[in-house]
């Protein structure tokens, strides 16, 4: 009888000082890079980003931290790179609502770099990104909050697609 009462304690004692469910290393990673870009320490967030990929490359957060990667070099003005991370993204990830994020990226940095005929290739791989259907509604909304903490909504149109990020537009391809 002392035996139950001992082993019952100890399981006791046991299963309320261990966390059941543990945070893995790539969660761990994750959080601090997250944690940095919430804090506005970007660069440090970016290294921490690209520590996640080559660390965890198949973890539940690369899609994130790749996405991230074209984010922080658009955001630092650093264009061409912006460019090739998101061309990368998109064919990594071709039927992604992200990829059509990325798409209205590159489309932008070809509109700001005055180049017509990358805007052409852009539009006409966001149009005929997915067959979308609207049969209930006139538009569908994808909500996205990137690594680096800012608010993408993306609004797909029979006719165009609109990219907001942190409630303000920021770029609209028409087909």
């Amino acid at each position: 009888m002392k035996w139950y009462v001992i082993i019952l304690s100890l399981l006791l004692q046991g299963g309320f000082a261990v966390p059941c469910v543990k945070a893995s290393q790539a969660d761990l990673e994750w959080q601090e890079a997250t944690g940095l870009a919430k804090q506005g320490e970007n660069d440090f967030a970016f290294m921490g980003f690209r520590m996640v990929l080559e660390d965890y490359p198949d973890s539940r957060y690369s899609m994130a931290a790749e996405f991230a990667q074209g984010e922080y070099y658009f955001l630092q003005n650093n264009l061409p790179m912006a460019s090739d991370e998101f061309e990368n993204f998109t064919t990594k990830y071709p039927r992604h609502e992200e990829a059509l994020m990325a798409l209205a990226y590159l489309y932008q940095i070809a509109k700001n770099q005055h180049h017509p005929d990358d805007m052409k290739k852009y539009r006409a791989k966001a149009a005929t990104f997915r067959q979308l259907a609207f049969i209930f509604s006139d538009k569908k909304i994808f909500n996205f909050l990137s690594a680096f903490q800012r608010k993408h909504k993306l609004v797909s149109y029979i006719d165009k697609v609109e990219l907001y990020v942190n409630g303000r537009l920021f770029t609209e391809i028409p087909f």
